[in-house]
């Protein structure tokens, strides 16, 4: 009995052009096995969000039958845009890290392991364009995170900058450009615009090159207090963005406190894409 249903198993998972050849490996016929799986749990997930289809979430330690994509250059060809990876973000990332980034989403709870809440300033903060790119383009496994094969590098480097935005918000990078046209009246800002350079650099490594200065950089921050120095590197990583956007940043995010349910409870004030305030409970 059991060899027939080996023998049914083989031939179901073996395909008709091997003509059910016994020499197949049993390892090959797992891995069929596991692909059926995968598709049956994308329609599963697919019934969640449909728009998460494409990029379904495999499991720990699977091992992918196509190799993972590389990110190609770790810096994008023209000025991210802010808008359209606000709707990206809305429909690829929400469900699971929420719409502010506080790793609330509604999909992301039923995962068996926390999601990272990119919209929290100490997350956001140690974090460089270029890193989240590669995580957003190969995924991160062990995390339950997809590699988003179904964006351009585009898309992908304009959602990776809004959710960089998530921490900050118009007030903050207005007030670091007035610290900036006051304490560094006249500098270059070549510097801070280079794609290549800003895609590398975090907004701790931002602040900490214009406290202590270098061979480019003056240590206009030298004198000014943490947040200030926060403020400025809001700034100075819209200068990488496309302008028109450059100040309509979301409000920053901080820790929801939760209802006796243990629902998210979000309060405060937001800022909306064109810098209007949104009161929010």
């Amino acid at each position: 009995m059991a060899y027939k249903g080996y023998r049914a198993l083989r031939n179901l998972l073996v395909p008709w052009s091997t003509g059910g050849d016994p020499g197949i490996k049993m390892k090959d016929i797992m891995k069929r096995l596991l692909s059926i799986i995968l598709a049956l749990s994308a329609a599963f997930l697919a019934g969640c969000n449909l728009t998460l289809a494409q990029d379904i979430t495999p499991p720990p330690g699977y091992v992918p039958a196509s190799p993972v994509p590389t990110p190609g250059p770790l810096y994008p060809a023209t000025a991210p845009d802010l808008e359209n990876g606000a709707a990206i973000y809305s429909q690829k990332c929400a469900p699971c890290h929420g719409e502010t980034g506080l790793g609330d989403g509604a999909q992301g709870k039923q995962l068996p392991v926390s999601v990272a809440a990119l919209g929290l300033p100490e997350t956001a903060r140690a974090a460089s364009p270029a890193r989240w790119f590669a995580v957003v383009t190969q995924g991160n496994l062990d995390r339950f995170m997809p590699p988003f094969t179904s964006l351009s590098e585009e898309d992908r480097w304009d959602v990776v900058s809004y959710a960089l935005s998530l921490h900050t918000n118009a007030a903050e990078v207005e007030h670091g450009r007035a610290l900036f046209e006051t304490a560094c009246t006249g500098c270059d800002t070549s510097y801070f615009e280079d794609q290549r350079r800003m895609a590398e650099l975090s907004n701790s490594e931002l602040a900490r090159i214009i406290q202590a200065g270098g061979a480019e950089v003056p240590a206009f921050a030298a004198d000014l207090s943490e947040e200030d120095a926060w403020a400025l590197a809001a700034y100075l990583r819209t200068l990488t963005l496309s302008s028109s956007l450059a100040a309509a940043v979301p409000a920053p995010a901080t820790r929801a406190p939760v209802t006796p349910q243990g629902e998210p409870l979000v309060r405060g004030t937001f800022a909306g894409r064109h810098g209007q305030r949104l009161d929010r409970e």
